[in-house]
């Protein structure tokens, strides 16, 4: 087997830069003791180098039944420290993945399939009671999301998310000719410390259920926009909580932390 082909179903664009590949396995900090979930491998780009590092394991999933086939035939993979199988990294919990092993030396890299990254990254954000690190290689645009501040175009629901579950850092752009094929779009590869413990006790679910409503219409008013769920729970929209006026004051004008904090007043009120 001499290679394969990128297929459409799995949304593969495969990174040939080795230079840019270097690079994005220079942001996981790899160490010794890491064990390392590598999303999506695909001919190994990314996968090669990680081996280089001193890290203790790399386990590869990928949907695509060709990859570990084509990765078992590299001789850099003939090594206990490599496995690959075929999985849908959205079922994996690094937790069971990774048994035995501190918190801190859990880590997830991905040149990730842009037709799933929402969903890849609020699965890497479920996992963050059992990771530390997590890199991955995204659509520049929604990579902007991810760190948007608030007032800007960009800033919305997964702003807050990545901010509940991480600190978050773009490291650099790159090019649409570092792929084949060439994607549409040029990519980014972003940094995300996870953190263990969420920020003033928040429950995840529950607080992204409270964003997710008031940014269901941006151009309102969180009054109208929280009407709904402020109903579920019994609370009038229309009041005033700690300095914000919800009848005057929109999601996007708040920041994560101003947020989350108008959501404990609002559930305590």
């Amino acid at each position: 087997m001499r290679g394969f082909a990128p297929k459409r179903q799995f949304s593969q664009n495969f990174l040939t830069d080795v230079g840019i590949a270097r690079n994005i396995v220079g942001q996981l900090v790899a160490q010794e003791g890491d064990h390392v979930l590598e999303v999506g491998p695909g001919k190994g780009a990314l996968t090669k180098l990680l081996l280089e590092t001193p890290v203790t394991l790399v386990h590869a999933v990928d949907l695509d039944p060709r990859a570990p086939e084509f990765l078992g035939l590299q001789s850099w993979s003939a090594t206990k420290r490599f496995v690959c199988s075929v999985q849908d990294a959205l079922h994996v919990h690094v937790g069971g993945l990774f048994p035995g092993t501190a918190r801190m030396h859990r880590k997830i890299i991905g040149n990730i399939p842009y037709a799933i990254t929402s969903e890849l990254l609020f699965w890497a954000f479920s996992q963050h009671r059992d990771a530390s690190r997590v890199v991955f290689m995204m659509q520049r645009e929604v990579a902007k999301r991810c760190v948007a501040h608030p007032g800007t175009k960009d800033y919305g629901i997964l702003s807050v998310a990545t901010w509940l579950h991480s600190e978050a850092k773009i490291a650099f752009h790159v090019q649409p000719g570092s792929f084949f094929p060439r994607p549409e779009v040029t990519s980014s590869v972003i940094a995300f410390s996870l953190r263990e413990t969420l920020p003033l006790e928040l429950e995840a679910a529950p607080f992204m259920e409270f964003v997710r409503a008031a940014f269901s219409q941006r151009r309102k008013v969180l009054s109208n926009a929280l009407a709904s769920w402020g109903a579920r729970y019994g609370k009038n929209m229309r009041e005033t909580f700690g300095v914000v006026d919800l009848t005057r004051t929109r999601a996007e004008e708040l920041a994560p932390e101003s947020l989350a904090v108008l959501y404990l007043d609002i559930l305590k009120s």
